[in-house]
């Protein structure tokens, strides 16, 4: 990669030291996913935003296909959910569980190994064919933005899928989400927090996780606690919390801790204490980025 590049891309050598793809990879996956991305947050139609995820989806498939290191076994990729299985125990185990934006299942195959459920449903737009037919986990092909279904849960989950979808999008979501529970259900939210993005391919323009600029990637939509908060609270939810934002010891010795999270909505909102945590850096970057991590509950009935 030539200087002119760097200058473009500032942090792109060291987020390609990161994550083990070369500059030339992550420069044109910058460029697909960045077309992509302003046509998404821009584009006000409905029935054409579904066809652009759609395009924009496969293409990036194809591409990362193209240029993805050789898999790891089954079982090494279904280990790479052992944090969440672990942090998120008491709130699965024994129950009925719909995950939005599934993937290729680790999460729910990870749960079928290790805890006790009463059944494990798994929504994505591309599903696997091989899943379809999986013994103990029902796979279904949909999108999720409108999605509905006869059944109920009673835990849904979603890790680092709202990211992606336009803000355009996200309250229809949210309300998919609180219609596919039953009353007294509980909903798990992960995904990265704008103020210490971008968390997307754009770490090439800046990899310090100080939320100096914002995602331009496959990420439309990277949010704030005191965002999803309010947007979950006109959905209908209830009963918020979070987890201890401790790197590594958040998965240990406090994965059973629930907190309120008005004191990080307060840390959001203090450019103070914003610049105090942005400014702790290890290897250049913010090790506290206050994950959005909420955990709330459609009401139970009277």
């Amino acid at each position: 990669m030539n200087s002119s590049d760097t200058q473009i891309y500032p942090d792109i050598e060291a987020y390609s030291k990161e994550i083990g793809l070369s500059a030339e990879v992550l420069e044109e996956a910058f460029k697909l996913e960045n077309h992509y991305h302003k046509l998404l947050v821009s584009e006000k139609d409905p029935t054409k935003r579904e066809a652009l995820y759609d395009e924009f989806y496969s293409n990036l498939l194809q591409f990362y296909g193209r240029t993805a290191k050789e898999d790891d076994s089954l079982e090494n990729r279904i280990a790479t959910k052992d944090p969440q299985v672990t942090l998120f125990e008491k709130e699965l185990r024994e129950k009925s569980i719909i995950d939005f934006g599934c993937g290729e299942g680790y999460f729910l195959m990870n749960i079928q190994k290790k805890i006790p459920y009463k059944k494990l449903t798994g929504v994505d737009v591309f599903i696997p064919e091989t899943l379809l037919q999986h013994p103990h986990i029902q796979f279904i092909s949909s999108g999720i933005i409108n999605f509905s279904t006869e059944e109920k849960f009673e835990l849904a989950f979603s890790d680092n899928v709202i990211e992606h979808l336009s803000p355009f999008d996200l309250m229809d979501h949210l309300r998919s989400v609180y219609e596919s529970l039953v009353p007294g259900g509980k909903f798990i939210l992960v995904m990265p927090n704008r103020l210490f993005g971008p968390m997307d391919v754009t770490r090439i323009l800046d990899n310090s996780s100080s939320g100096k600029v914002k995602a331009q990637g496959g990420h439309l939509n990277e949010s704030t606690y005191h965002e999803m908060v309010s947007a979950l609270t006109k959905t209908g939810f209830t009963n918020f919390e979070t987890v201890l934002p401790i790197p590594n010891f958040k998965y240990t010795v406090f994965k059973n801790n629930r907190i309120k999270p008005d004191w990080i909505i307060g840390i959001e909102q203090s450019k103070f204490l914003l610049n105090i945590f942005r400014g702790i850096k290890v290897n250049g970057r913010c090790p506290v980025r206050f994950t959005v991590t909420l955990i709330c509950q459609k009401p139970e009935l009277h």
